[in-house]
This record gives C-alpha cells, sequence and structure tokens, in this order.
C-alpha cells in the first residue's frame, strides 16, 4: 500500500516537473521570438510572452491607445498580440506609401473574415480585389457617381428627391424636438443607396426598412460587442467571443438572405437592353460570362450569388454609417459653433438666394460652406482608425522588416489631430481649409475617406450626398437643443 501510494506521489511530481519545465521553455521561446523579431520590426512596447501587449489595451477607446503609443514610439511602431505582429501608422505620408504596395493588399485572419469568406469589395483580395474596383469603378461612374459628366445629374436627382422628403419632416416639427438618430434620416440615406443599388424606395413605417435596418443595426452592435484582441488568433476560440462571432455569422446570414431576395426579383425582370441599377449591371456580367464559359474565372470561381450579396453589404454600410454619423456630427457642431451655422447660412443665402433651392453646382461657390464641412469631417473622424490590411509577404516599409500575416492599421484620428500638421487641432476652424485666396484646399493629411478598399468605392455618393444635404439643412433650418437637455458632445 505504502509502495503503491510513493508510485502515484511520483508520477504526479513527474508531471508537474514536465509541465514546468514544458512552460519554462515556452516562455524562454516566445522571449527569444520576441527579442529576434524586435531588432527588424519598428519600436514598440514590450508584451508578456504568448499574450504580447493584448493585456494592456482597453476595450474602450482603443484608438486612444494606439495614439499613446504613437506618440511614444514615432511614425511607425509595432507589438505583438497573441503571437501576431500588429504594425500602427500614425504619418500620413507612409500610410498612403503602405496603403498602395500591393504586399499590403491583404485582409487580417480573424474569425469575421472567416465568416465573409473572401467575398464583396471590401474583404477581399488579389485579383478578384482588383477585378472588383475596376467593374465597380466604371459602373458606378456610369450610374452617377461622380462630379462631372451628364450621368452625375442622375444621382442629385436621387439625392434632392430624398433631401427634400427629409426637410419636409423637419417642417412638420419645426420648433418641436427631433431625435436625429431615428429613422427619418436613415430613411432618407438608405433610400438614395437602395435605389442606386437595387432599385428599391422604401416608405415611412415599411417593414422591409424596419426589418432591414434592425439587422445593420445589430450586426454593428455585435462587431462592437468583439474585444480587440478577438481579432487576432487564437482568442476566438474562447467560449464568449465564439458566441458573439456565431450571432455575427448568424446575422450575416439573415442579411444574406435578405439581399438574394431581391437579386432573385431582378433575375424574374431581368431585361440586358435596359440595366436599371447595381443588381442589373452584375447580373449582366454574369450572363456574359456564362455565355462565353468563362464561368470558372467571373469571381475567381466564387459563388456568383454570395459576390453581388456581400457587395451590396459592402456599399450599404460603408454608405449609410458614414452619411448618417458625419451629418448628425454636423449638427451637433452647429450646436456647439452656432456662429459658424450663422456664417454658412449667410454664404448660401448670398449665392443660392433665400427663395431658391441649392444644387450641387453651387457647392463650388460656397468655399466656407465646404471649408465647414471638411472640417467636421476632419474633428469627428468617425473611422478613427481605418481599414485594417495585412501584409500577404514579407515587406520593407521605411526602412522595417514587416513579416507576411502583420495587421496594418492606419491612425487616422491620430492624423487629423497631429499638432505638427494642424494649428490648434482641438478647436473647431472651417478658415484652415481655406488658403489667401479665399478658395477651399484640402491638405495632404486629411484623409475623411481613408485609403482602405471600402472608401475607394463608396466616397462619390458619400460625399455628394453630405454637400447637397449640408446645404439644405443649412439653408433653411436653424438648429438649437432644449434647455432642459444636455448639450449633445
Amino acid at each position: 500500500m505504502t509502495a503503491e501510494t510513493m508510485s502515484d506521489g511520483d508520477g504526479y511530481s513527474r508531471e508537474l516537473w514536465l509541465n514546468a519545465v514544458a512552460a519554462a521553455l515556452g516562455l524562454t521561446y516566445s522571449a527569444y521570438q520576441q527579442l529576434r523579431a524586435a531588432r527588424t520590426l519598428p519600436p514598440g512596447p514590450w508584451g508578456v510572452p504568448f499574450l504580447g501587449y493584448a493585456p494592456f489595451l482597453s476595450n474602450h477607446c482603443t484608438y486612444l491607445k494606439y495614439n499613446e503609443l504613437a506618440r511614444r514610439y514615432g511614425p511607425i511602431c509595432s507589438f505583438t498580440q497573441r503571437g501576431n505582429t500588429v504594425i500602427l501608422l500614425s504619418d500620413h505620408k507612409l500610410i498612403k506609401t503602405a496603403f498602395d504596395m500591393k504586399q499590403i493588399t491583404g485582409r487580417p485572419n480573424d474569425g469575421y473574415m472567416d465568416i465573409i469568406g473572401g467575398y464583396g469589395a471590401v474583404n477581399s483580395t488579389g485579383k478578384l480585389w482588383e477585378s472588383q474596383r475596376k467593374f465597380l469603378h466604371l459602373v458606378l461612374r456610369h450610374m452617377g457617381m461622380t462630379f462631372t459628366g451628364h450621368n452625375r445629374l442622375n444621382m442629385e436627382n436621387r439625392i434632392m428627391i430624398e433631401v427634400s422628403t427629409l426637410t419636409e419632416t423637419f417642417h412638420k416639427t419645426c420648433g418641436k424636438p427631433i431625435d436625429l438618430n431615428a429613422g427619418s434620416l436613415c430613411l432618407a440615406i438608405t433610400n438614395v443607396i437602395s435605389s442606386l443599388m437595387m432599385s428599391v424606395r422604401f416608405e415611412p413605417n415599411d417593414p422591409r426598412f424596419e426589418r432591414y435596418m434592425n439587422m445593420v443595426d445589430e450586426g454593428f452592435k455585435l462587431f462592437g460587442m468583439l474585444r480587440p484582441v478577438s481579432l487576432f488568433l487564437p482568442r476566438r476560440h474562447i467560449t464568449d467571443e465564439r458566441n458573439i462571432q456565431e450571432k455575427i455569422k448568424n446575422n450575416h446570414q439573415e442579411i444574406a438572405k435578405y439581399f438574394q431576395g431581391i437579386i432573385e426579383e431582378h433575375r424574374s425582370t431581368f431585361d440586358p437592353n435596359s440595366i436599371r441599377d447595381l443588381v442589373d449591371s452584375y447580373l449582366l456580367e454574369i450572363k456574359r460570362s456564362e455565355e462565353a464559359g468563362t464561368m470558372d474565372q467571373l469571381f475567381q470561381g466564387l459563388d456568383p450569388n454570395r459576390q453581388v450579396q456581400q457587395i451590396l453589404g459592402d456599399l450599404f454600410s460603408a454608405g449609410m454609417e458614414t452619411i448618417k454619423n458625419t451629418i448628425l456630427w454636423a449638427m451637433v457642431y452647429m450646436l456647439h459653433y452656432p456662429d459658424v451655422m450663422t456664417k454658412v447660412q449667410d454664404e448660401i443665402d448670398s449665392v443660392v438666394g433665400q427663395y431658391k433651392s441649392p444644387v450641387l453646382d453651387d457647392y463650388p461657390n460656397l468655399p466656407y460652406t465646404q471649408a465647414t464641412l471638411y472640417e467636421v469631417l476632419r474633428k469627428s473622424s468617425i473611422t478613427p482608425l481605418g481599414t485594417t490590411h495585412a501584409t500577404t509577404s514579407d515587406v520593407t516599409l521605411n526602412g522595417y522588416h514587416i513579416p507576411t500575416g502583420a495587421q496594418i492599421i492606419p491612425l487616422q484620428h491620430f492624423v487629423h489631430n497631429d499638432p505638427n500638421l494642424w494649428d490648434e487641432p482641438e478647436a473647431f476652424k472651417p478658415e484652415r481649409f481655406i488658403n489667401a485666396e479665399g478658395k477651399v484646399k484640402k491638405p495632404d493629411c486629411f484623409l475623411p475617406f481613408g485609403v482602405g478598399n471600402i472608401y475607394i468605392f463608396s466616397k462619390h455618393i458619400i460625399y455628394i450626398y453630405m454637400c447637397v444635404c449640408e446645404i439644405f439643412i443649412d439653408c433653411y433650418f436653424n438648429f438649437f437643443y432644449h434647455r432642459s437637455e444636455k448639450m449633445p458632445g
């Protein structure tokens, strides 16, 4: 009995000893890897073995922590996070240089990208991304997403219809509090994008609109619940994160099902001689590939239906949220700076006239109004971290060796608030965008639409809509906050 007990004890001791040796070896190897990488990587903070810098990152306002690292370590810095290399770029020239490099066109290998599956325009890479960029550029320009040419009038007319409807809603509530984050603003924005993409226009209280908005809102909330560290392997395998990702997957499937219904409706009424919208443009491309026997080459062999679904989702999410949040921020700044609002209104009155509806052609003659929109975009920086890219192969950037699979994050909020680039960056000063001749200037360090894939396709519709909407709203309305309410920040 005694010998048997001692034998069990010896086995347990050996197991503890082996575990301790394995842990020590693991820690030693992790430290060795960090030291080896530190010799060629950009400067940055030390983390702890295995976890890297992950334990020191807050789940709230991560971009502010990244800004601190940029101030401490310079325009390019790095850290490891659970075995992954993260590169932060806070210099606008370096950001543009990096995102022009073919080796930095990849996408992060994380749980969300697994759900997307490489489809769409935002999360695709390689030849698919290149082909979709060219195709969308041509199609969207033809449909009016441009500041020049006769096709632009088609886009402007779509926008004018929705902005007029929105201003009518505002007129009905004049003198009364209004929740600008509610349905009317979202409806006006969604209708412009949906009419362009799939010839759909929603009416107020339309159950289809409410269903879609609920799905989109849920998707954004779920994605916001993912902790920063969960975007890097292997954190996604932790139970809580896996549950969230499962919900994101279900939400994505529901939205895809919604878009597939739109695609099927288009197929049943498709006329190749009368292309109505973006969905029809894709159906025409698919038809041509079927007739030519090149379906295996179209979308690099991926499922055409899923590709169209994701394209619609990419453009909706990019356009709607950006436009809505920018307009809301514009109104907030007008509340905080009524003198700016007065100057904008006076300029519109002098150029457009008090009794004439403004059009996009008036915008070049409204430098202070345009500068105000630029300042709203700079100050709000609604996408403080630009689209994260990943290296597809080893690359040298600014003299540093960046390994394959490293994640490249542009710090747009930092650039827009860098005192070395902007005079009094904390102040709201539209005048900073006007030169000595009274004309609008746009510095190279102004990155309102980022440099990632998503804004390449949507920036024109976003900007055109915001221009028209700002002119209309500032032309007809003054905004005040109710004395019983706290000034929005």
